[in-house]
């Protein structure tokens, strides 16, 4: 079915000098006809689909791998698909898309249940496959594929709380404004969820994931040596960035509202295009309390270098 799915980062936050490409006038600047919707909101749009075709189980061990391709503007209809299952099997990958009113794909990928990443070929392994080596060193992303954060950073979701300077809005307010709601996600419906408990709708996966949540700090990187110099060249000065595609596996999920997490990180790739350079993060969402593995993200970040100039 056909969907509005609403642009709530008019405000967000990001720091470098600029807002967000999700504000009107930056993406305007940079010769975008639309500001765009933060591209894992269209993964709520799936839930329905996703729990059709796998059952509850999908947000204990689903996965969601995609690749963006055409920008939604506020409001834009959109409608998600997902192939036919397969109802003899328990664990199985099937193909996902979104279609704008034209035709035109808003995004293409894969999701699962029952897999493991060694297990299937996602539509974020398939393109990291592909980087091609960088001659000499990049501009902007300036560290090694295999550097990893320095500390595992706290994160948490909770209902009344604003999310973080990326998210500036609260988890109840996300509610309100979902493209596709479930009474799991709601803070009373959700105690009758499979789990007791409410559980965090698709695209807070993203959220939970991308860091300063909660309060908690920005992710720290070690330093790269001999780069004072670009540091006062830039003089805090950060390109606009926007995400190229986004993938999560959930190895023991739900990820539950209220839980306190821990994540860690590692550079995975980085590469570029004629228009941007990207890097490829893996985070891994481990619980608290126990250490368990919960969930992995693996995020495509594009650094657009005609917005710095």
């Amino acid at each position: 079915e056909w969907r509005r799915p609403p642009n709530d980062l008019q405000a967000q936050t990001v720091g470098g000098g600029h807002k967000a490409i999700h504000d009107d006038a930056t993406a305007a600047k940079l010769g975008l006809s639309l500001a765009p919707i933060h591209g894992t909101v269209h993964w709520s749009q799936l839930t329905p689909l996703l729990l059709e075709a796998f059952g509850s189980a999908w947000f204990e061990t689903g996965s969601i791998s995609v690749h963006f391709v055409n920008m939604v503007g506020h409001l834009q209809p959109v409608c998600a698909f997902l192939a036919k299952p397969d109802p003899s099997k328990r664990a199985q990958q099937l193909d996902v898309w979104m279609e704008h009113l034209d035709g035109r794909v808003v995004l293409e990928g894969t999701a699962s249940v029952g897999l493991k990443p060694n297990e299937m070929v996602t539509m974020a392994q398939s393109k990291i496959a592909l980087i091609k080596p960088v001659k000499g060193r990049l501009l902007f992303e300036r560290k090694a594929a295999g550097t990893k954060s320095l500390e595992p950073e706290p994160a948490k979701i909770e209902f009344d709380q604003v999310i973080g300077p990326l998210f500036p809005f609260t988890h109840r307010r996300k509610l309100k404004i979902i493209t596709e709601f479930s009474p799991w996600f709601d803070e009373q419906a959700g105690k009758n969820s499979p789990w007791g408990r409410p559980i965090l709708p698709p695209e807070s996966f993203n959220q939970i994931m991308l860091g300063a949540v909660g309060g908690a700090p920005y992710v720290r990187w070690p330093d790269v040596p001999g780069d004072e110099w670009l540091h006062q060249a830039l003089g805090g000065r950060t390109p606009v960035g926007l995400f190229g595609g986004c993938e999560v596996v959930l190895h023991s999920g739900p990820i539950f509202v209220g839980e306190e997490y821990l994540c860690t990180r590692e550079l995975v790739g980085v590469g570029e295009t004629p228009k941007a350079e990207f890097r490829w993060t893996r985070t891994y969402l481990h619980e608290r309390r126990s250490g368990k593995l919960v969930a992995e993200m693996t995020l495509q970040e594009m650094q657009l270098k005609s917005s710095l100039q």
